[in-house]
């Protein structure tokens, strides 16, 4: 994992990110291009820092179940509680699921709590809002993948997006560097909305600039601090965008990292 910011070459993701993660803090992780890897790196990272973390979803996660090769699961090593589990007379049991959620938290620092779609059996959906409850009480720290991409590496969100909890401190917008220089209709989601100026046919920094800095975009539904992540800076001229896409940002104030998260 390769992180920078303005100052340099950083250690970790809270300082590439120049941040300062208060108690109890909740993280909302929205845009595209490496939300769910950016979240279960950040949770083991203040795992290690002795905050106990817990990752979940106000849409949609993959099941770890899922993937065809493990090795390539970002959630490997990280446990999960399933709260549907835990019944008492026939009845969500949040007490029991609250315990079994300490004791994870104790023995590996973090943990992914979320729900089965009875809908969709590959994939996790927030788990009910009691439960979400205690998480907010128990956890140092909370991930929440607040938005969805279809795997396309940019977007423009739709109406209902993102889904950013109420309780955010930090909303921070990913970007895969990998959408420059291919069309748009093929690296971008949610184009149909895309307002008629921002309209090209190959996604190029400006737009991405833009996107990114719009309150209808990248900024959408944000909460507390907001920043943005440059993902997929895999080679030297993605990461002299990143450079340039960060010193447009800066104009519009916000604060930026970019880098490689495998």
């Amino acid at each position: 994992m390769n992180l920078w910011n303005y100052k340099g070459e950083q250690n970790n993701i809270t300082e590439a990110l120049q941040l300062r993660i208060p108690p109890h803090a909740v993280i909302s992780l929205t845009g595209a291009g490496g939300k769910t890897s950016l979240m279960t790196a950040w949770a083991r990272e203040l795992a290690s820092q002795g905050r106990h973390t817990v990752i979940t979803t106000t849409t949609h996660l993959q099941h770890p179940l899922h993937f065809k090769d493990q090795s390539e699961s970002p959630y490997r090593g990280i446990p999960v509680l399933f709260p549907e589990d835990f019944t008492k007379n026939g009845s969500p049991d949040t007490e029991a699921a609250a315990e079994k959620l300490e004791e994870l938290l104790a023995e590996h620092g973090t943990a992914m709590v979320v729900s089965a779609d009875p809908a969709r059996p590959e994939k996790l959906m927030q788990p009910a809002t009691e439960i979400m409850e205690r998480v907010f009480r128990t956890a140092d720290a909370v991930l929440i993948e607040a938005d969805g991409s279809r795997r396309k590496p940019f977007k423009w969100p739709m109406p209902w997006e993102p889904v950013v909890s109420d309780k955010t401190d930090i909303t921070v917008c990913v970007a895969g560097l990998s959408a420059l220089g291919h069309p748009m209709q093929e690296a971008m989601y949610g184009t149909d909305l895309l307002p008629e100026d921002l309209r090209r046919d190959i996604v190029d920094e400006q737009l991405m600039s833009t996107v990114l800095a719009s309150p209808d975009g990248g900024q959408k539904g944000s909460r507390g601090e907001f920043r943005v992540f440059l993902n997929q800076a895999d080679n030297e001229a993605l990461f002299r965008s990143a450079y340039r896409i960060r010193q447009i940002l800066g104009v519009y104030g916000i604060r930026s990292a970019w880098g490689s998260l495998i």
